[in-house]
């Protein structure tokens, strides 16, 4: 398992002989071949790899909403056996609900655990201000751009300081202008907040862009093709990417997927 020198180097999240097989009326399906890694606290992982590898059931795994079929899973030296409740998910719908304003959407997790109070609140504020929302608290989800739904979902992931937060393709729907804002926002947010963050994604250009770390997936059934160290300093400019560094690592994962045949060469 590579290292990685940030901040606090003891892995906060380890994956050993992680595999997957779905039981189907019509056979087996194997969806993930043994796959192992790991990344520090404080740091940015991502998965990148072409459709069906694998790499949202990775997800469900590591949060514990989905079963692994064998191998492990240790997050802060502790076995996941199920569900992690110190954990922010964002899906690729942000999943907010339409009869809640944007305040209430972000301040559901808060409501759940109890902590309804001035105090969550004003966190809650402070990160849709951060994220370039705060102009809309009372807005509802229909009034928001594609954008501005996932700062609030992102925002409301965010709300209970979890020590991990899992990103599943959120910005796949959004137009390439948005989605390099989202980047340039999240690299911020993510820095500013220090949370442990993976990041499933099939953008190689996002992934080497955002992540500390990139874990490179086959097509199904998923299997780990390599692991990269981008060590770019951060926060990194969007022109990085036309940077010699970061163009060869760009190329070396598309070299991967066109040997995999995911790619015509």
């Amino acid at each position: 398992m590579n290292s990685l020198s940030i901040g606090d180097t003891r892995p906060v999240v380890e994956l050993f002989g992680v595999q997957k097989t779905y039981v189907t009326d019509t056979g087996n399906v194997r969806a993930l071949d043994p796959v192992s890694f790991g990344f520090e606290k404080g740091a940015i992982l991502s998965v990148v790899g072409p459709s069906g590898c694998g790499k949202s059931t990775l997800l469900r795994i590591l949060a514990g909403i989905d079963p692994a079929s064998g191998g492990r899973v240790v997050i802060d030296g502790r076995a996941i056996t199920g569900p992690v409740p110190d954990m922010g998910i964002v899906f690729q719908r942000d999943l907010l609900l339409d009869w809640r304003n944007v305040i209430d959407n972000v301040m559901l997790p808060a409501e759940l655990a109890r902590r309804n109070d001035g105090e969550m609140r004003a966190r809650a504020i402070g990160l849709l201000t951060e994220l370039g929302v705060g102009d809309f608290l009372n807005r509802f989800p229909y009034e928001l751009s594609g954008g501005m739904r996932q700062r609030v979902a992102i925002a409301r992931a965010l709300l209970l300081k979890p020590s991990l937060l899992l990103l599943d393709e959120p910005f796949s729907a959004l137009d390439a202008m948005t989605r390099d804002q989202m980047n340039v926002i999240l690299q911020r947010l993510q820095q500013h907040e220090q949370v442990s963050t993976l990041l499933i994604t099939h953008s190689i250009a996002e992934a080497v862009y955002l992540s500390d770390r990139v874990v490179v997936m086959s097509a199904r059934p998923g299997r780990v093709l390599d692991v990269i160290d981008i060590e770019m300093p951060k926060p990194r400019p969007l022109s990085i990417r036309e940077e010699p560094e970061f163009t060869a690592i760009a190329r070396r994962i598309r070299v991967l997927f066109e040997k995999e045949g995911v790619l015509a060469a």
